[in-house]
């Protein structure tokens, strides 16, 4: 028997302390992996099911272990949120058979506040703002992953989750279950600038909505283009 993990829906409370922002950008952050992962077609299209997020038609794997995945690393995104050591969140998605990146989407997080509490609720949006901000962005991702150029079609890709701390910051020791979650990357399997530039980047949206700041893009590495490219997808 498959078992099927809920869709994920828009938060509704205003999002006015740490806490609620960590939430509402941890819940933005798993919604988004799935949809890149469809629109991307790192798995095949069939096994995702048609939900929908911020009343926007999305993607999401029904995959157990794929969905677990998704969920862990974003509760534990969260818990470095809260810690005020986190500045960005990455997800890239890399060659099965070179075991080399080929894209990387980038939420910026610098913007978010240090770890301190905030009190000022005149500045927090409404849920009805943020689901607006929310959903002009998957309506922008789509948009974006429809102009990059196609994965290779004879090759099989996987995807990870990384995150970027502050310089001032510890990172995660392990001895919570979530710190427990990340492993210290190799800077060339994570940053596609680390040897030489991204071939291109592709801006998706900047989101403003109180004290919930980010900014998201996709680059794209130049190895993605060092033999020829078919489409994904057969005419």
């Amino acid at each position: 028997m498959t078992t099927f993990s809920a869709p994920v829906t828009a938060p509704r409370s205003m999002p006015n302390n740490q806490s609620a922002l960590a939430a509402s950008f941890t819940n933005f952050l798993t919604v988004s992996i799935h949809q890149i992962l469809f629109l991307r077609s790192v798995y095949p299209r069939a096994t995702f099911l048609p939900v929908r997020a911020y009343n926007y038609p999305v993607r999401q794997s029904r995959h157990p272990k794929v969905c677990d995945y998704i969920n862990d690393a974003s509760i534990a995104v969260g818990t470095e949120i809260l810690k005020g050591t986190i500045t960005a969140v990455s997800i890239i998605i890399s060659s099965l058979r070179t075991n080399q990146p080929l894209e990387r989407y980038a939420f910026d997080l610098s913007g978010f506040p240090p770890g301190v509490p905030v009190t000022d609720r005149a500045s927090a949006p409404t849920s009805v703002d943020l689901e607006a901000q929310f959903r002009a962005c998957l309506a922008r991702l789509a948009s974006a992953c429809a102009r990059l150029t196609p994965l290779p079609r004879d090759d099989e890709f996987s995807f990870t989750v990384c995150i970027e701390v502050r310089e001032d910051a510890l990172p995660p020791a392990g001895t919570t279950t979530e710190e427990q979650t990340w492993i210290v990357a190799e800077p060339d399997k994570v940053h596609l600038r680390s040897c030489t530039a991204p071939y291109s980047t592709v801006p998706v949206r900047r989101v403003e909505a109180g004290e919930l700041r980010l900014e998201l893009w996709v680059e794209e590495a130049r190895q993605k283009f060092n033999e020829p490219v078919d489409s994904e997808h057969p005419p």
